[in-house]
């Protein structure tokens, strides 16, 4: 029987209820697609770091605590005691559950199995940029902009399905700022203080350079708060709700000052060093070690000296070199080996420096900006200006060689980012400016982005990375 159209108005209604949600979620199964592309076809040895984390996983599972360092462990130059553990933590325990359901899975089979969880933290990470892209954007189809930005940047869909605790780290700062911008939006100050908070502690557990993070989004709710003292106090804590997650984030608390408080009062620094920890000997077959001598100058460059050098100063280096560097390495793939756009960077360039200055002229123009996107723009400024300086020292240490410089150090607050690059073009005056810079945007995107890692997957890896 043919069809009426007795249910055409139904599902034009279903369309019309559910449009914005429907694109969402063919982004979401489309990126899904590509990391699993990815997780089952790439090679070992090319994602970063990922031999060495799936190491240290391995060790975890071999214990239900925290495991001594061994030889194989510290030679890759990383160290077990006094250093963040709850990747390694958490995927030794889904290691003991995989080897529960299937003893003794061939490395290659287990290497894969753990890529397809990553695979999820990615996942969670992607959908709590669209929690937030809601909180700060006051449309539904604009709302989507940041989560297409995020799932087709390249170097964030080639690391996404990878063993090593960066995708756990991101979805933990994802939500972070999710959680701390309805704060800030007046939205139940106390249970999402506490999400914010958690979630953070979680991340800095994870990895430590979330520290600087938990920081600058630590002042602005110190800000906040004084502002909103007199809306606020007293705060009610009698919701068992609230009481659980006191609980857990005073446990998240405690960790944290077990390994970052007793470090600091011991070693002085964030994390010890690795003669600090371990023998002289042990140290010395570090691979990072190793690295360090073959590629580090004699002796690390005072600023004046890289400049009498020829090499760039802070200003110059931070408006065209660091700009162009991290821009190849988040729309390109840098890893073990390395695939950069070059036939697109200047491209990207253009478009970026376009909307920075698009942003000025939105400001000149008086367009209103709420407080949230204020306090997110200051969150994601402080973590690049200390990303920038963190870059600009190893630069002095190995003769600006960009060895530390790599997009990927940028992930925890690029949702941040992308939803703020949407808010600018949304806020342009000019309609044709506004379309035609969200045209650009989108095409360059989609075209430099997985579409063509995916299309031309072998003769990227045979010959652009090779």
């Amino acid at each position: 029987m043919m069809p009426t159209r007795v249910d055409n108005p139904k599902i034009k209604s279903f369309w019309h209820n559910n449009n914005a949600n429907l694109v969402l979620l063919a982004v979401i199964v489309v990126f899904v697609g590509y990391s699993l592309f990815l997780a089952i076809n790439l090679k070992p040895g090319i994602i970063p770091d990922e031999p060495a984390h799936f190491t240290f996983a391995k060790h975890y599972s071999t214990t239900l605590g925290i495991p001594p360092d061994t030889l194989e462990t510290y030679s890759w130059g990383w160290y077990i005691k006094q250093n963040p553990f709850l990747y390694y933590w958490l995927t030794g325990r889904i290691i003991n559950l995989f080897n529960l359901v299937s003893p003794g899975l061939p490395d290659q089979t287990l290497l894969i199995s753990l890529r397809i969880v990553s695979v999820f933290y990615a996942v969670g990470t992607v959908f709590f940029c669209f929690l937030l892209s809601k909180e700060v954007i006051q449309h539904k189809w604009w709302q989507l902009l940041p989560v297409f930005l995020l799932t087709n940047t390249l170097m964030f869909v080639f690391v996404a399905p990878g063993v090593h605790y960066d995708s756990l780290a991101n979805l933990f700062s994802m939500a972070g700022l999710y959680y701390i911008v309805k704060v800030f939006r007046g939205k139940n100050f106390l249970l999402n203080s506490l999400g914010w908070m958690i979630f953070i502690a979680l991340g800095t557990l994870v990895k430590y350079t979330i520290l600087p993070l938990a920081l600058v989004m630590a002042v602005c709710w110190t800000i906040y708060l004084i502002i909103h003292r007199k809306a606020l106090f007293p705060i009610p804590i009698k919701n068992p709700k609230a009481i659980i997650l006191l609980i857990l984030l005073a446990l998240l608390l405690a960790e944290n000052f077990a390994i970052y408080g007793v470090n600091l009062i011991r070693y002085q620094s964030i994390t010890p060093k690795c003669r600090e920890i371990l023998l002289e000997s042990q140290c010395e077959i570090s691979k990072y070690e190793e690295r360090r001598d073959k590629l580090a100058l004699d002796e690390k460059l005072t600023l004046r000296e890289s400049i009498a050098q020829g090499y760039p100063s802070p200003l110059r280096y931070i408006l065209v070199d660091w700009g162009y560097h991290l821009l190849l390495r988040t729309f390109g793939i840098s890893g073990h080996m390395a695939y950069f756009p070059f036939q697109l960077i200047k491209l990207y360039q253009l478009l970026f420096y376009g909307l920075a200055l698009l942003a000025i002229l939105n400001l000149f123009f008086h367009r209103s900006v709420s407080n949230a996107a204020i306090y997110l723009f200051a969150i994601a400024a402080f973590y690049a200006i200390v990303l920038f300086f963190e870059n600009y020292e190893s630069e002095l240490i190995y003769g600006f060689k960009q060895v530390a410089v790599q997009g990927r150090y940028f992930f925890p607050v690029i949702g941040a980012n992308f939803v703020l690059l949407t808010l600018v073009i949304k806020n342009t005056p000019l309609k044709i400016i506004q379309y035609l810079t969200l045209a650009v945007l989108i095409g360059l995107i989609f075209y430099g982005g997985p579409i063509t890692l995916i299309l031309e997957y072998q003769t990227i890896f045979t010959t652009w990375f090779l």
